[in-house]
This record gives C-alpha cells, structure tokens and sequence, in this order.
C-alpha cells in the first residue's frame, strides 16, 4: 500500500473556480473540457475529482482533490450543487477550511443524502479564497502505521502554542478507482490541539480493499499560532 500526499490550507484575495462535470458511476470522474467552466484556473489547480457513495445507501461524497496554487496561504470555501435534467439546484452543500498552505494539495468535499440527489445528473462546484495568516502547516507532523485494513494516523503538534485540531481526509483506492472516503479530526479537546501535543486517529473503518490512498492534511492557529 502506497502512501500518497499530505497537504493543508488557507485564505487568498478573492478567487473564483467554477467547474460543471457530468454525473457518471460511482467512482472517478472523467469529463472532457467542453464539461468544465473555469474561472481564475491557475489559482487553484483541480487534480481529480471523484463521485463515492458511502457504502451504506445514505449518502454519496463530491470529492474534489486540488493544490493551491495561488501563491499564498488562503482560507477556502466551496459552495457544491446536485442538478437535474433541468439544472434545477436539487441540493445544496458547504465546506471550507480555515487555512491551507500555499503549493498544498487539500481535499473540499460535498456530502449528498442520497435521498435528495435521487434526480441528480451533474454537480457544480464555486471555490472562494481570501488570504490568511493562520497556517500552522509546516507546525504539524503526520505519520501513518498500517493498522488491519484501517490506518493509523498520528499527529505531533511541535509548537508551543494550541493550535486548532489536524483536519485529515483521505480517498482509498483500489486499481486506481475511489473505494471509499474518509475523514477525522485530531485533537486533544474538541478541536483543541495543545503545544507539543501527539495524537492519533483510525480512518478507513468502511474502506474494504485498497492498494492505494490520497491523504491530505489542514492545521490552522487559534489566532495565536503562527507557522514556521
């Protein structure tokens, strides 16, 4: 099993990634460039993207994989639609992270109940950057151990000061195609990571078989912290 990529991020002045890719099966996304509709491309560069149910029938992730390319550290939000045959918005998802490094790759994601999306036939997706000063990136160590069919992630803290918890997120593949999706928070407290803290969390409880994974991390400050 091979270990892939860590990543974190943040805030740039404010850019806008507009991209609009059919729906296919469950698993990675192929679209061609009439699909796509890109504003500000080179600010955020859009690595893959991959359609992952949860296995349970509930729900069904939008998993985007990018880098930040703006040259800065940003804060990013992305806004993610379902559409239909008619491009009526059938549902309608947030996520965002409060610091990504620059030249990081990072992983936003739209979470669908499976319930709302029954008529969904393509997704949209608007990334919005700000600068910031809060990375505490290059703050945080990851490792990871092989743990059955899961992994164990660790995480070290090796400032002095709190920062917020290690945001990890992780597409497993199996012969290049998504299997599953998976995400945990490392803390101490909450979402409070304490200076010179270790900690550690099992992800892939639901991933069955895999040869492969996608890992990317994010660590903010508290207002405090300040990266180095």
């Amino acid at each position: 099993m091979k270990k892939r990529t860590f990543s974190s991020w943040l805030i740039f002045g404010v850019s806008l990634v507009l991209l609009t890719i059919s729906m296919l099966n469950a698993g990675s996304i192929k679209a061609s460039a009439s699909d796509m509709i890109y504003r500000n491309p080179k600010n955020i560069q859009v690595d893959s993207e991959y359609v992952i149910p949860d296995g349970f029938g509930y729900s069904t992730y939008y998993v985007v994989v990018a880098t930040n390319n703006t040259g800065m550290d940003i804060e990013i939000s992305a806004d993610f639609v379902a559409l239909d045959e008619k491009g009526e918005v059938v549902a309608k998802v947030n996520d965002y992270f409060d610091a990504v490094k620059k030249d990081q790759q990072f992983i936003l994601y739209g979470k669908f109940l499976d319930s709302k999306i029954k008529n969904a036939v393509k997704y949209q997706y608007v990334f919005n950057t700000s600068e910031t000063d809060n990375c505490t990136y290059n703050s945080v160590d990851i490792d990871t151990s092989r743990l059955g069919e899961c992994i164990e992630v660790s995480a070290t803290n090796y400032s002095e000061k709190d920062i917020q918890g290690v945001g990890i997120r992780t597409v497993f593949l199996r012969s290049g195609k998504p299997v599953a999706f998976d995400t945990v928070n490392i803390a101490d407290v909450g979402y409070v990571f304490h200076g010179g803290s270790t900690n550690s969390q099992v992800i892939g409880y639901n991933a069955g078989t895999y040869d492969d994974y996608i890992m990317t991390y994010t660590s903010a400050g508290n207002g405090e912290a300040l990266d180095f």
